[in-house]
């Protein structure tokens, strides 16, 4: 491996240790184009590719190079890949448990003479050294493998262990050259290709790797034992790190990174007041230090889980471009749902002159959660086509493309990503709703009910099912279906029109009138004008039609409800032209025609319902 490229890789392994998996999968994907039959690099770019699949794709790709390669072999078992026979288990290297130290030493203040170096058998510890690389590689590989998508903001934060489902992989019968998609597309415009399914999604895209320094990181060349510390950091050896950097505060105690760098360690190794002193010593040094800021917000919240440390927004005040400090106050508020909080906390982010991608899909997130949706699509976009190796990106977009109604658009970012994350019921529910927005009503109830085998209280799969019921005529079963969604889910205005639609097929024109009200109330709540007046829109149309099918025909209060359509500013055109004709019919100065239930809403594209008969209401 020459220079460059073992440059290269260290600076990977950096990233992905920092939670920076977008560098990480970029620096990986230039060196795997370079030399595709390096295993190394294959191990390595498993743990930064988002899915399951995409992973076991690596894994068996390194193993194809190296039969022996320990770390691909237990990467795979972890995923559930392999089940390898007993010698291969014995064969794989064990990983010890590291034992805990009975106490941190507190911040010193003063220093103190530096221990004098013992004679050694150097090959003997030369020869250790190296076993517990190899161990302490592998240990991290697994983590690595096994934690979520969502990228860990500190370098030296320990990755978290989920149990995941694992995914059937394609059978690899060599390590693949692909050729990469220009990067002038931003946004790939076509799904994945079947042939391609498990192939990481960093191959397919072109990019330009940015250098990004080490959280909290100043060179300090006079001292060798900081350099040191900071790659025991990253290596996860926190309690080596901590007598490093014992080490050059003996020298100096006037570097805050320092005291930071000591305050990581001794968080993770759970010593929150020796963390919180360190932290403490860092920023009375330099008031202007964010990350000290931000290593004692993490800490506190060890300590109080609940509340949000004020120290997020004084690592922001120190530095306006500081990253990780939004998006960990947007992720305490996103574990809380509290949305709004998360949008504001991230626009900040963007207004301040970040332009990470990770900002755009997470704000993107948080907007359509507001029902925001059109400024989440153009976030969605943004975040999207800046990182197109992400797949949480494609699943945003998605989303929003679905809940503008813009249903084509929706179904290439929302196939990709459920190629690769074919158990995701969400992913599924929206690819159902696609498809049911373009009319392919036999693909909307068959990832519907894939969403429903996986999830079988996902309301919105109940919700999306029952609209292609209703396009079948199959009314009392879309009822079920709605029911269901209203059950395990809250009660929407999609939920409340699709029981109007029903009710008013089967002739049961009391409940249908009662639904298309609670409708055009669910609707009236919508914070966004433009949606508000498109729901509102639908809710009259439909009340209308149902009024003009009474026995005998309620006509005024149908041409009200005509009158308040076309007085909306953000209604249909198709809604305002069918008004504009239902209004001449009933006024005797246009053609009588057949009443329909018409239109629908963005879910429920199905065709108008004709009345064939109707009953009396009450």
């Amino acid at each position: 491996m020459g220079l460059a490229s073992q440059s290269s890789l260290t600076e990977a392994i950096a990233a992905a240790r920092a939670g920076d998996r977008a560098r990480a999968r970029e620096l990986l994907s230039r060196l795997l184009r370079a030399d595709s039959a390096n295993a190394e690099y294959w191990v390595w770019m498993s743990a930064v590719v988002d899915s399951d699949r995409e992973k076991v794709y690596c894994l068996e790709s390194a193993l194809k190079l190296d039969p022996s390669n320990r770390a691909a072999l237990r990467g795979l078992v972890v995923l559930g890949a392999r089940t390898p026979d007993d010698a291969e288990l014995n064969a794989a290297a064990k990983v010890a448990r590291r034992s805990k130290p009975a106490k941190v030493r507190q911040v010193r203040t003063a220093a103190r003479p530096r221990p004098a170096i013992p004679s050694f058998n150097w090959r003997l510890i030369v020869a250790s050294i190296l076993g517990i690389l190899v161990l302490a590689a592998m240990a991290e590989l697994v983590l690595l493998l096994t934690r979520p998508g969502t990228p860990i903001l500190a370098p030296v934060l320990p990755p978290v262990i989920t149990d995941t489902p694992f995914l059937p992989s394609p059978t690899v019968s060599s390590t693949v050259t692909l050729t990469p998609i220009p990067v002038e597309t931003r946004i790939m415009r076509t799904p994945v290709p079947t042939e391609l399914v498990g192939t990481p999604l960093a191959f397919l895209v072109e990019s330009s790797p940015t250098p990004t320094p080490i959280l909290g990181m100043t060179p300090h060349p006079a001292y060798e034992a900081y350099d040191a510390g900071v790659q025991a950091l990253l290596r996860g050896e926190y309690e080596q790190a901590v007598e490093y950097m014992e080490q050059v505060i003996d020298l100096d105690e006037g570097l805050a990174d320092v005291y930071y760098f000591l305050g990581e360690a001794s968080r993770l190794i759970e010593h929150p007041g020796e963390a919180v002193a360190a932290y403490d010593r860092a920023v009375t040094l330099n008031p202007n230090f964010a990350p000290g800021y931000l290593g004692r917000a993490r800490t506190l919240l060890m300590v109080r889980p609940d509340e949000v440390p004020e120290d997020f927004e004084r690592a922001i005040t120190a530095d306006p471009l500081f990253l990780p400090a939004y998006m960990e106050e947007a992720s305490f508020y996103a574990s809380r749902r509290q949305w709004e909080r998360v949008d504001e906390v991230l626009g900040r982010a963007i207004d301040a002159g970040v332009i990470s991608p990770e900002v755009y899909i997470r704000r993107a997130e948080a907007q359509l959660n507001r029902t925001r949706y059109g400024e989440a699509l153009a976030n969605a976009i943004e975040g999207s086509a800046n990182d197109p190796s992400s797949l949480e990106g494609y699943l945003v977009l998605g989303r929003a493309y679905v809940e503008n109604e813009l249903h084509n658009a929706a179904l290439w970012p929302l196939q990709t990503y459920t190629l690769y994350r074919a158990d995701d019921p969400v992913g599924l529910a929206y690819l159902a709703r696609a498809h049911l927005g373009v009319g392919q009503y036999d693909s909307a109830y068959e990832e519907a009910n894939r969403a429903l085998s996986l999830n079988d209280r996902y309301a919105m799969a109940f919700q999306t099912r029952a609209y292609v019921l209703i396009f079948r005529r199959e009314f009392d079963a879309a009822i079920d279906d709605l029911l269901n969604a209203r059950r395990y889910g809250r009660t929407t205005f999609e939920i409340h029109y699709g029981l109007a639609q029903a009710y008013f097929g089967l002739g049961n024109l009391v409940e249908a009138i009662r639904s298309g009200n609670s409708a055009l109330a669910a609707a009236i709540e919508e914070e966004d004008l433009q949606v508000r007046d498109r729901k509102k829109g639908d809710s009259y149309a439909l009340l209308a039609t149902i009024f003009e099918n009474t026995v005998p025909p309620r006509i005024s209060d149908a041409l009200n409800n005509w009158a308040l359509l076309l007085s909306l500013q953000y209604a249909r055109p198709e809604a305002k032209a069918l008004a504009e004709q239902h209004a001449l019919e009933l006024a005797g100065e246009g053609p009588t025609r057949t009443p329909t239930l018409s239109p629908t809403p963005s879910l429920t594209s199905a065709p108008p319902i004709t009345v064939e008969t109707a009953t009396p209401a009450s």
